[in-house]
């Protein structure tokens, strides 16, 4: 058994959650709940949903990737929000969120983890994630065919550069617009989570290969490399809640 402000500090401190700027969402522990911790479940959302696995899984503390409370607007506690507050008031249940801390991590990030999951040597940082080369050039085909395989997903292609690629960008989530900074830095391949109208018509133009892999696809990989050290540090089950958007 842990305790739930032990674990909030070590994951702040892990996670430099003070320190790294994110204007979109809060960061660390979002919700008080119980004191006593005896197991934790890791999920990449806050969804009414995912509160109730936690509860059923007997967890109690859920930390994600997407927190609830958002900097970009001040939303009142009526309707979703209202549901999953009042869930966690009922289960008691610890919630801890990490936003572009997870994402920019160089151990346990969603960026860093997709690099190392395709054998991509890093070189440098770029935008929230990394940017790296193949040890030889692949073909952008099988690459795509590997993503989905690896993180059963689904890849939309906008297959306008080069067919035979070295370097590559993983910036997960919603970073399609990334593709300009990548198109300027002469990247081979851009990996994010979304795509739009917008960076289709960029991506055409500019003879650039971009691939949308999911959201959600992009992003789960970060949460399940933090279960592990969250539980090797503090001897607590944990696991993962795996609820898929299909986006």
């Amino acid at each position: 058994m842990a305790q739930r402000n032990e674990i909030a500090g070590f994951l702040d401190e892990y996670l430099n959650i003070h320190e790294v700027e994110d204007k979109y969402l809060v960061n660390g522990l979002l919700f008080e709940g119980k004191e006593d911790v005896n197991k934790i479940a890791f999920a990449v959302d806050s969804s009414f949903d995912t509160i109730c696995a936690t509860q059923k899984e007997g967890a109690d503390m859920l930390v994600v990737h997407h927190g609830f409370l958002s900097k970009v607007s001040i939303f009142p506690i009526v309707r979703h929000l209202k549901k999953r507050v009042a869930e966690l008031v009922k289960t008691d249940i610890n919630l801890y969120g990490a936003h572009i801390p997870l994402d920019v991590h160089p151990e346990v990030g969603n960026n860093i983890c997709l690099c190392r999951l395709f054998d991509v040597n890093v070189k440098g940082k770029f935008s929230f994630g990394f940017w790296g080369e193949f040890k030889k050039e692949i073909d952008m085909d099988a690459f795509v065919k590997d993503i989905n395989s690896r993180l059963n997903t689904e890849c939309n292609v906008f297959g306008f550069g080069k067919k035979k690629i070295k370097t590559v960008a993983f910036v997960s989530g919603g970073a399609q617009y990334d593709i300009l900074p990548a198109m300027l830095s002469d990247i081979d391949c851009l990996v994010t989570g979304e795509n739009s109208h917008t960076t289709y018509l960029i991506a055409k133009d500019a003879g650039m290969n971009m691939i949308s892999a999911g959201h959600y696809a992009t992003e789960t990989l970060g949460v399940c490399a933090l279960s592990k050290i969250v539980k090797d540090k503090f001897k607590v089950d944990t696991v993962f809640i795996d609820k898929p958007t299909g986006l």
